[in-house]
């Protein structure tokens, strides 16, 4: 996970940024101002060797001692905390004692002048304006040559004042030149400052992204692996690290992909390192939902993976995102619903079978009425039918489901089936209209058919509505053999739609209300179906009612 210190570390490199400008500042002063006094001490020895022409030697040193004040006020002073544009005052000082030199040298020494170049760039390298800098020196130039002319015991001649200005022009256009340069440099190292100051806050920014990222990808509950397109790992998050580990095996502390131990669905066979899921996303294999085991005994976990490929701007593969879901509890969950399934289905079986013995020696009697003899007809009837509903519970979760074809009256099934359901009907306040013919062959099992047609019966008088109706009714098509439910019930939600024949769904409505069931019958129904080759479709309207209809396919038709 990224660093959390990164917004104080982005701060202090802004503060050291600043100290190191302004240590920056203060030695380019110092510097500026000693190249001056190297040039301007060496001019002073070369004029003492020529003391005899001097004009005043005195002058000529209170000069330079001048200078040498400058630099050591340059040495000393805080300039960190003195405003920039004071710093103008060293050249003009500076121009001062170059004038008091020059005039005390006279022109014993001709190149003295030429020292008040430095003060120049000085000047001009400075933040005034080109017509302010160029002015400036312009008048500073004039200044020491006019002064000593001024105050000298020589007449002031037109010639005189004349003759030396070359070197104020030629003073004034290097002040231009270098003021000019200047500005170019400085609005670069602006831009250089700015676009510095940019990729800072790009970089604190990116910092932040990442602490947030991190923070995401580690407080989520699914492991996440990333790797590029030569099957590198470039992101890990903490769930998939603990996951890595738990596959490692004991002893191996930095596993490869091939060294962990990963399991089928049965918890004990290996899967080979080249089908894995990992590796066949890594080769850019799109996943969904691949379910292996990782690790040994306890600690063993149940992984439901998917992957989705990166592709660059042009389309080439630039790597994968695995995805690592924990189903361990909902896969043991699951196993123990069926267990619990098969147990339960298991011990329905010695009472039913009790309960079928009884009614059967009851309907033995001779002398019993005919109206109890018909209502325990019935009840040995839908007794069969509830052991073979256990039956089938254990057929299914065993994968043993099967049905047996034969020429068979469609039509008398659908009448003892609504014959059947004509009691829970006439309960509910509900009307059962059965429109089949009352003859209609087909090839079918005509147990399995008329335990799919009474489940369907069942949950047309379950979801409906008192004063509704429940309509039965069958054909040969073009296909096969149609079956058709339909009620006035309360209806099914467009997205449960897709779901209802799934084991042990029922849909949130339905879990609220006070109807029973556990969402095995329509599971059953479509089995059924689909052990005879056929199908079996739903429209349905919430609030009006739904309509169920089986297809069965009928050979030579």
């Amino acid at each position: 996970m990224a660093d959390r210190g990164g917004a104080p570390e982005a701060g202090s490199l802004v503060e050291t940024g600043r100290g190191a400008r302004r240590s920056q500042h203060r030695r380019r002063i110092i510097l500026s101002e000693l190249a001056l006094t190297v040039t301007f001490t060496l001019t002073v020895l070369h004029g003492l060797v020529e003391a005899d022409e001097l004009i005043s030697v005195r002058v000529f040193l209170a000069g330079w001692a001048a200078n040498l004040l400058v630099l050591a006020l340059c040495c000393v002073l805080p300039w960190q905390r003195i405003p920039t544009r004071w710093v103008i005052l060293v050249p003009l000082v500076d121009f001062a004692a170059i004038g008091l030199s020059r005039a005390a040298a006279g022109e014993s020494i001709p190149g003295m002048g030429l020292l008040a170049a430095f003060p120049v760039v000085w000047i001009a390298a400075s933040r005034l304006r080109t017509v302010t800098a160029v002015a400036v020196t312009a008048v500073a130039s004039l200044a020491i040559i006019w002064i000593p002319l001024a105050l000298g015991d020589t007449p002031v001649t037109v010639d005189a004042l004349v003759d030396p200005i070359l070197l104020p022009f030629m003073l004034a256009g290097l002040a231009w030149f270098v003021n000019a340069l200047t500005k170019e440099s400085r609005q670069r190292q602006e831009a250089l400052r700015a676009s510095q100051a940019a990729l800072r806050e790009s970089v604190a920014a990116g910092r932040a992204r990442e602490r947030l990222l991190g923070t995401v990808l580690d407080t989520v509950s699914v492991g996440l692996l990333a790797v590029d397109a030569d099957g590198h790992d470039i992101l890990m998050n903490a769930r998939q690290r603990d996951v890595h580990a738990a596959a490692a095996p004991s002893g191996n502390d930095d596993p490869s992909e091939a060294d962990l131990l990963v399991f089928g669905e049965d918890r004990i066979t290996p899967v080979p390192p080249e089908v894995r899921p990992v590796r066949r996303a890594i080769l850019g294999e799109e996943l969904e939902d691949e379910q292996v085991w990782v690790g040994t005994g306890r600690s063993q976990r149940a992984l439901s993976i998917s992957s989705s490929s990166m592709h660059d701007d042009d389309g080439s593969f630039a790597g994968t995102v695995v995805s690592f879901h924990d189903v361990t509890e909902l896969v043991l969950a699951l196993q123990a619903k069926d267990d619990f399934l098969s147990n339960v289905s298991h011990e329905f079986r010695t009472p039913l079978t009790s309960i079928l013995g009884y009614i059967e020696l009851t309907l033995e009697i001779d002398d019993l009425p005919g109206v109890a003899s018909s209502h325990l007809e019935v009840a040995r009837r839908n007794a069969v039918r509830l052991e073979q509903l256990v039956e089938d519970l254990l057929a299914i979760n065993a994968g043993s489901f099967q049905v047996n074809p034969v020429p068979t009256d469609v039509g008398r099934i659908l009448a003892e089936a609504t014959s059947s359901g004509s009691v829970r009907a006439a309960r509910a306040g509900l009307r059962l209209v059965n429109r089949a013919p009352r003859s209609l062959p087909a090839v079918v099992d005509p147990v399995r058919l008329a335990q799919a047609v009474d489940n369907l019966l069942t949950n047309a008088v379950k979801y409906n509505r008192r004063g509704g109706s429940v309509t039965l009714d069958a054909c040969q098509g073009e296909d096969g053999l149609v079956v058709e439910i339909e009620d006035t019930g309360i209806g099914i939600e467009e997205e449960d739609l897709h779901r209802i024949f799934d084991r042990f769904f029922r849909s949130p409505s339905v879990r609220t209300s006070s109807v029973p069931g556990v969402g095995l019958g329509l599971l059953i129904t479509k089995t059924i179906v689909s052990e005879h080759r056929g199908s079996i479709s739903v429209t349905s309207e919430r609030g009006k009612g739904s309509c169920f209809t089986i297809l069965i396919p009928q050979e030579g038709r």
